[in-house]
């Protein structure tokens, strides 16, 4: 025969109320039903359960054993059931969201942190990774969502701008530009640059260079780091000055100073992208939060401006 759902129920009902006519009405069964059922468990476990007396009903040792057991087993249904349903709804899961430098040290943390606020049942598992390969980790489906330097236009993909920034300089505390407070891009062509690697900053540095080219010169790069705390000691170190996000002021720093680029209109576009035929109402939770997300910012700045 084996054991199923339905024997645990009934034995559960019987060993909270050890009444047959009780637990019979408990899961509207008719009596002679439930014992059926009993019976039909007892012959498969091959141990009597209870101790049946035309006064009361109580459990064997064994019975006692079983109903511990089965009520943990009981529960465990109930949770997967639960989760189930919650998947289905999009409010349990996993998001798998990739993230770039700049967004990291933007705005993100605060909108991870209140999605996170909303859906304590979701998992959101942050993997640092360059734009250029978030773009094959979208394509490949290895992440759900992307944040990025600029766009990413393909069939397959749909974005969002989440964040803009100004391009700013960094400088040593001890450089003489630092008199100045505000500077022009073209004020830094003879200094020597640190920069992200090509590698891990392709994306930024093809915006820099031509935010520089348009001024008449290329950045004499001296030295390369793979990530923004080997830019910053760079330039602490006094070995050159960088260009980076306004998003630095989120960031504790000795040693450096930021000034902004009073003739650098163009901004630092921080983009959210996912795959444009997902079937997850995990995402589509999270796009939902990114788009009112969105909004309230762009109605924030504009009425700043």
């Amino acid at each position: 025969m084996g054991l199923e759902l339905r024997h645990l129920r009934v034995f559960a009902a019987l060993g909270k109320e050890l009444h047959f006519g009780r637990a019979a009405d408990a899961l509207h069964l008719a009596q002679p039903a439930l014992s059926k059922i009993v019976q039909q468990l007892e012959a498969e476990i091959g141990t009597p359960l209870l101790l049946r007396t035309t006064r009361r009903v109580e459990l064997t040792e064994a019975g006692k054993a079983f109903l511990d057991e089965t009520s943990t087993i009981e529960a465990q249904i109930e949770q997967a059931v639960a989760s189930a349903r919650n998947a289905a709804r999009g409010i349990r899961g996993e998001l798998r969201i990739a993230y770039t430098d700049f967004a990291i040290n933007g705005r993100l943390p605060h909108f991870l942190r209140d999605f996170a606020a909303a859906h304590p049942q979701i998992r959101l598992n942050l993997i640092f990774m360059p734009t250029t390969s978030q773009h094959m980790a979208l394509l490949q489906q290895t992440i759900d969502v992307g944040f990025m330097i600029g766009e990413f236009r393909h069939k397959t993909t749909s974005c969002i701008t989440f964040d803009e920034d100004e391009y700013v300089a960094l400088l040593p505390a001890s450089h003489p530009l630092c008199r100045e407070t505000s500077l022009t891009l073209e004020q830094l062509a003879d200094e020597n640059f640190v920069l992200g690697t090509g590698e891990n900053w392709a994306a930024f540095r093809t915006r820099l260079f031509a935010e520089c080219r348009s001024r008449g010169f290329f950045p004499n790069i001296v030295l390369e780091a793979s990530n923004s705390e080997g830019i910053f000691g760079l330039v602490v170190a006094g070995v050159g000055v960088t260009i980076y996000s306004s998003c630095v002021g989120n960031l504790p720093r000795q040693g450096v100073e930021v000034r902004p680029l009073r003739n650098v209109s163009s901004k630092l576009p921080v983009t959210a992208v996912w795959g444009r035929n997902h079937k997850s109402q995990v995402l589509d939770r999270f796009i939902n939060l990114l788009r009112r997300s969105a909004l309230n910012e762009n109605k924030q700045n504009t009425s700043n401006g």
